[in-house]
């Protein structure tokens, strides 16, 4: 699959997005606790890279910390799907004390999109929340070497995910059951040949962040009850719902539409009010004694 076929794939619309998911009450609160940790050790006038922002979750949390805390920043968020793009220009504006705006483009292209709009010693702060396991595998340890280069010295990175072999270590069950269900009224089988999305575990990723020249100074588990309401919502966002049907046997011939009906009518059927979910999250930091590139 190129690259252009699999962005058509999983490309939000009005109708099959991340919106109504990223206004889920717990999925936000497992994001301000690690922002907050964050935000503590940033400087008046911070400067803050947020990547694959998506609908603009990161920099209006950030916006929220510079408000109430009465702290200055600028933020630049990096997105590559164009609806969620505009729906995050439409919804995070900036303010008296936190700047903020949005760039169209791939964590892999942050060294181009970023040329001139950044201070020349680096940034304070970059951060990937929910999203490094979206990055194509052979660009992820190239895209880390690339925040850690534009780090300032003593700069902070954070990351989360709920996507690696943590994440269903109290529910591996009930989501296997709940796709097999999505399968079973569709009428489709499983390949066996046919590989999902790699995930790796949350040991490999802080590999490949410390592989980078940073230094992990906080790492932890953080479990979230996913509510029916947000599982439903989950499964209107089109790269969860490939993910979900990637061994589909002729997936293609499916719509979006019918997979995602699918999954909301498996939560019926099986009656599953909440799923938990682990989240892994990481605070890293580059070491006092290396530049900015």
């Amino acid at each position: 699959m190129t690259d252009e076929t699999f962005a058509r794939q999983v490309a939000q619309s009005k109708d099959y997005n991340f919106v109504a998911f990223s206004r889920d009450k717990a999925y936000r609160e497992a994001n301000q606790q690690l922002l907050s940790r964050a935000f503590a050790g940033l400087p008046e006038g911070f400067f803050q890279v947020d990547l694959a922002s998506g609908t603009g979750l990161v920099p209006q949390e950030m916006s929220r910390l510079c408000q109430e805390n009465g702290k200055t920043g600028s933020i630049i968020g990096i997105e590559p799907d164009p609806f969620a793009l505009e729906n995050a220009r439409q919804n995070t504006p900036s303010t008296p004390v936190c700047r903020i705006q949005f760039l169209e483009g791939k964590a892999q292209e942050m060294d181009r999109l970023l040329a001139g709009k950044i201070p020349p010693g680096g940034v304070d702060y970059i951060s990937i929340h929910d999203a490094l396991h979206e990055v194509e595998e052979e660009d992820k340890q190239n895209v880390l070497g690339m925040i850690a280069k534009l780090l300032i010295p003593g700069g902070v990175f954070t990351y989360n995910s709920a996507f690696t072999t943590a994440a269903l270590e109290q529910a591996a069950l009930p989501v296997g059951r709940w796709k097999a269900r999505a399968f079973a009224i569709l009428g489709g089988k499983r390949s066996r040949e046919v590989k999902g999305l790699i995930t790796h575990t949350p040991e490999e990723y802080k590999q490949m962040i410390v592989n980078a020249g940073l230094s992990v100074i906080h790492e932890a588990k953080r479990s979230v009850r996913m509510s029916r309401q947000a599982l439903a919502t989950i499964a209107q966002y089109p790269r969860f719902i490939y993910g979900v049907f990637a061994d589909l046997i002729d997936g293609e011939k499916v719509s979006l539409e019918e997979k995602s009906r699918a999954l909301v009518k498996a939560l019926d059927d099986l009656d599953i009010t909440e799923i938990p979910r682990v989240w892994h999250e990481l605070i890293a930091r580059k070491p006092l004694g290396l530049q900015a590139g």
